[in-house]
């Protein structure tokens, strides 16, 4: 079977239009019309046939299958566009480049961050988000944290954490305000998820196995490529997904999400920290370091693996 491409025109506008929500926005970014915006979208959706986005007057939402297709389109646009500027002007020497998934930089990382750089001013740091395991050559970086085992040989791996995972959902979906549901009320719900990678078996499958369900009575939601936009589909009460413990603990504390179930199980694999052997000396690097364990071995989320 043919696969008829996308010119890369097309899949810029996609990419513009699904991060900013908006044709306008999207235009100006690129700089040009409107009208052209839309006509690459469309030219993309005919090409593939696949709707992508839903318009309205007022708003641009991804459909299920535009929901699966943006996080690629991003992460490739986005390194052919920060590979262009790599090449246009001089890495900058004294910024870290952290790198890791989008769920531990957004939902982890990011919220804390403003105290590390405020205790140490003369530090920059560049956060690096991506969506592939062992994606180490689109974005050079000092120091990595991901939940992929060691198999890359440039790199030094050091176990980091492990934690935790359980099924969250909108609080729409429960029916009494007390909270909880019965666990055979899960089969009336989609099971939202992301693909299981590295052979470790599906979060979905441990948990259902622990609380004695058979995971041939449920039913499969949407798969996405990240936990981020599994999150805003949980959020929009589109489904139940299985969130790992520290990612959620915002969320939870604030009300957006809730636990229908008691039940944890541990994440399947552990988290590691990744290094590449052959670096330079950076006292601003180990600073970097001892204060991410620091932050870790304080996370009651999160069981710390001492060095």
């Amino acid at each position: 079977m043919t696969t008829h491409m996308p010119t890369l025109v097309s899949l810029r506008a996609f990419e513009a239009v699904a991060r900013h929500k908006s044709f306008r926005k999207a235009a100006d970014e690129i700089c040009v019309t409107h009208a052209a915006v839309s006509h690459q979208v469309k030219a993309l959706e005919t090409t593939i046939g696949v709707k992508l986005l839903e318009r309205t007057s007022r708003s641009v939402e991804l459909t299920p299958a535009g929901e699966q297709y943006y996080p690629p389109i991003r992460e490739h646009i986005q390194g052919i566009i920060k590979a262009t500027r790599r090449i246009q002007t001089p890495e900058e020497p004294d910024v870290l480049l952290v790198q890791s998934y989008a769920s531990f930089n957004t939902m982890w990382l990011q919220p804390r961050l403003a105290d590390f750089l405020q205790d140490n001013p003369d530090t920059r740091v560049r956060i690096v988000s991506t969506f592939e395991d062992g994606d180490y050559d689109m974005h050079r970086f000092d120091v990595g944290v991901f939940n992929a085992p060691p198999f890359d040989k440039r790199f030094d791996y050091s176990p980091l954490f492990e934690t935790d995972i359980y099924p969250v959902c909108a609080p729409e979906a429960l029916k009494t305000a007390s909270g909880g549901m019965p666990l055979e009320e899960l089969k009336n719900f989609l099971l939202l998820s992301i693909p299981n990678t590295w052979n470790e078996p599906d979060d979905w499958d441990c948990w259902l196995e622990a609380a004695g369900l058979d995971r041939g009575t449920m039913k499969s939601g949407s798969v996405f490529d990240n936990y981020p936009l599994v999150r805003e589909a949980v959020l929009k009460n589109r489904g139940i997904a299985i969130a790992r413990a520290p990612f959620c603990t915002r969320d939870l504390e604030r009300g957006r999400l809730v636990r229908p179930f008691d039940i944890s199980v541990p994440e399947p694999g552990r988290w590691y920290l990744a290094t590449q052997k052959e670096r330079a000396p950076n006292p601003k690097l180990e600073t970097f370091m001892d204060w991410l364990f620091e932050q870790i071995e304080a996370d009651p989320a999160m069981r710390f693996f001492r060095a």
